[in-house]
């Protein structure tokens, strides 16, 4: 018996677990949503291309080699070629070697640039990820409230069906009128068509729910959340990390204008071929080689220089004020579902006081009715107001379930 009881004890432990692992949170919703939606992949995307990037801008300082080939008419007094040919059509062959040895930071500089429009690429990524989370509180929620106006109908369907028992019991032993077991069917009857609607609309909601996170839910229970979060005001939104991405891009675009400044150092070889050669002496080709260092500075840069920092100041304003218009418009949208959460706290407060009445109310008319002394008529309007009472005070609950979480989106979480 004992093991036959811990055998019971292990299966029963074992189904809840099993029923517990088939329920999703609105928070794991909202992850599922994210890693299904397409734009996930632009990450890798925005990886790789910095990736081959920042390869290409390393290879600045790799030796640089050009080669040129001309066959051509050459204007001007030459030596003799020394072998009778004077033709002026000669081929003539330019080669020339560098090898940067500082090029005044202009690789280090890209590369900054390129990781900082990564990063600013990245953030934007983010920010249109984190509007994911807004339908799928819509959906998610949607389907809580429809789960929990069909408990009210259920709730009203019992207490029907437990008076369609005893109506007819009085009916077969001729105590009442079969009018009155068909009113109470007609009521049952439009019940029924509202749970209809009810779980259609769900089903809806279910099938939209379940393609914006790639997981079938149509059998699988939402665990309704909890409403003790904490209402902070601290502003986590993704597009403060993308302002912060902007000027980091900007800064390092600026750099550049620095670069442009600087001299470039780096060492020359360079090389020419004439044929026919001058007469240099005895064969028909002469070549020319020579190698050193070279030095290049433009100063142009100097003069756009002071320009180039106003217009950099400009940009990182401009990024200043649309983070300060953000943040104003957040505050605004928070202050304002901050006093609708207020709201329906107070609404609540009172939902409860009208459903205890309302029950108190349809109880006293089952009374009468059950005793004859009152018509079949006021029972179901009581019965009737119950269920709206209990109804309206789901609907309020979760409509501050909601609001509490579509706080926490606005201000990010």
């Amino acid at each position: 018996m004992r093991r036959s009881h811990l055998l019971k004890y292990l299966f029963l432990l074992v189904m809840i677990s099993t029923a517990k692992a088939q329920d999703l949170t609105i928070e794991q919703s909202q992850k599922l949503a994210v890693d299904n939606y397409p734009l996930i992949k632009q990450y890798e995307l925005i990886e790789k291309s910095k990736e081959y990037t920042i390869s290409n801008a390393n290879k600045a300082y790799l030796p640089q080699l050009s080669v040129t080939a001309i066959e051509g008419y050459v204007f001007g007094d030459f030596p003799s070629m020394g072998s009778g040919d004077d033709s002026k059509f000669k081929f003539i062959g330019l080669a020339q070697v560098n090898q940067t040895i500082w090029d005044g930071g202009a690789t280090k500089t890209q590369k900054k640039i390129i990781e900082a429009s990564s990063n600013v690429d990245k953030a934007s990524v983010e920010v249109s990820l984190y509007d994911l989370r807004s339908r799928v509180n819509q959906l998610y929620f949607g389907i809580l409230l429809i789960d929990e106006q069909l408990k009210q109908l259920e709730i009203q369907n019992k207490i029907l069906s437990n008076n369609i028992d005893k109506v007819n019991k009085l009916h077969e032993n001729g105590l009442n009128y079969k009018t009155d077991v068909d009113e109470m069917k007609v009521e049952q009857l439009n019940l029924n068509r509202q749970k209809k609607d009810f779980q259609y609309t769900k089903s809806g909601y279910q099938t939209m729910l379940s393609y914006l996170i790639g997981k079938n839910i149509s059998q699988i229970k939402l665990e309704k959340p909890l409403n003790a979060i904490a209402l902070d005001t601290v502003i986590k939104r993704p597009e403060i990390q993308r302002f912060e991405m902007q000027r980091n891009m900007i800064t390092a675009q600026s750099d550049m204008q620095k670069v442009s400044l600087m001299p470039k150092v780096g060492l020359l070889g360079a090389g020419v071929l004439l044929a026919p050669g001058i007469n240099l002496g005895a064969n028909k080709i002469s070549t020319v080689g020579v190698a050193g260092l070279s030095l290049a500075w433009d100063t142009k840069g100097l003069y756009k220089n002071s320009n180039e920092k106003e217009l950099t100041k400009q940009e990182l304003n401009k990024i200043d004020v649309q983070e300060e218009t953000f943040l104003f418009n957040t505050k605004f949208q928070m202050n304002q579902k901050k006093a609708d959460i207020e709201r329906q706290n107070a609404i609540l407060k009172d939902d409860d006081a009208i459903v205890k009445l309302r029950q108190t109310i349809r109880e006293g008319y089952q009374l009468k009715y059950d005793n004859g002394a009152g018509p079949l008529i006021d029972l179901l309007n009581a019965t009737e107001k119950e269920g709206n009472a209990r109804a309206d005070k789901a609907l309020h609950e979760i409509q501050l379930l909601m609001s509490i979480y579509e706080y926490q989106t606005i201000k990010g979480n």
